[in-house]
């Protein structure tokens, strides 16, 4: 389900493509000090407190057109909601996770993701901001 008029959607994934491209170039210049790092399964953390504004403000509040997934799951203190929003481009992706317990605790998470190639393997990278400045890429097969 498409949640977003053009007009609005052509400027979100302007600012997305944006902040994604700073991610990229960080992603680059880290494996440029050491691609050994590019196995499956391995982690990357960068401290990268320039980009903190740009990520909030591109990436966690940005609004997403596609609801991926509505998942109700049922637990013994009462069910929990899943809630999968997503925008892709031709680049990549961003996700947001919206999991709201039975107790009314809501937890949000908002991933980039995007693919690498290197030596003919490739790789999807997964991103994550924490609040404390830092980037982690989590490398995995493509």
């Amino acid at each position: 389900m498409n949640l977003l008029e053009e007009g609005i959607k052509k400027e979100v994934i302007e600012d997305f493509e944006e902040i994604l491209s700073k991610v990229k170039q960080v992603f680059l210049q880290e494996i440029s000090k050491n691609d050994e790092i590019l196995e499956d399964g391995s982690k990357l953390t960068v401290e990268e407190h320039e980009l903190y504004e740009d990520w909030i403000e591109n990436v966690e509040t940005i609004p997403l057109p596609i609801i991926e997934s509505i998942e109700t799951i049922p637990h013994r203190d009462g069910p929990h909601l899943k809630i999968l929003y997503s925008l892709t481009t031709k680049n990549g992706k961003v996700i947001r996770k919206i999991k709201i317990k039975s107790s009314g605790k809501v937890s949000i998470y908002n991933q980039v993701i995007f693919n690498y190639e290197n030596n003919g393997k490739l790789f999807k990278i997964v991103v994550e901001y924490d609040t404390y400045g830092n980037l982690t890429f989590f490398i995995n097969k493509g």
